[in-house]
């Protein structure tokens, strides 16, 4: 349970954002009674290899990074070692980015993809 002390100064002017019980309060305690989220989520994503068309199911949780997805992908198929980066929707993923961050839902497909320097 979660207790949080709020310090609310109440104005003399006629338009107040406060209900109209709390207009005249100084002071209030507003305590949680609940969870406010429930913590990380898992869901499963594919990971396409392009290169030879191999797919490679993961469950991820909402709190995981590409790099941790990386590394789980590498234990189910070390043969995979060295195949490059990794895309989401399109765009190139950084490896610090969480789940959450990228908006990833369930189901989702990443794609290796490798950066050839040329001229």
């Amino acid at each position: 349970m979660c207790t949080q002390a709020v310090c609310h100064k109440s104005s003399q002017t006629s338009q107040s954002p406060l209900p109209e019980a709390l207009e005249n309060t100084t002071h209030t305690v507003i305590r949680v009674q609940e969870p406010v989220s429930p913590g990380p989520k898992s869901f499963p994503v594919t990971v396409f290899n392009g290169s030879n068309g191999m797919k490679i199911s993961v469950t991820v949780r909402s709190v995981d990074t590409i790099e941790d997805l990386q590394k789980e992908v590498l234990k189910l198929k070390p043969e995979l070692v060295g195949c490059g980066n990794l895309a989401y929707n399109g765009k190139p993923v950084e490896l610090h980015k969480k789940m959450s961050e990228l908006q990833v839902k369930q189901d989702a497909v990443f794609v290796t993809y490798r950066k050839c320097i040329g001229g």
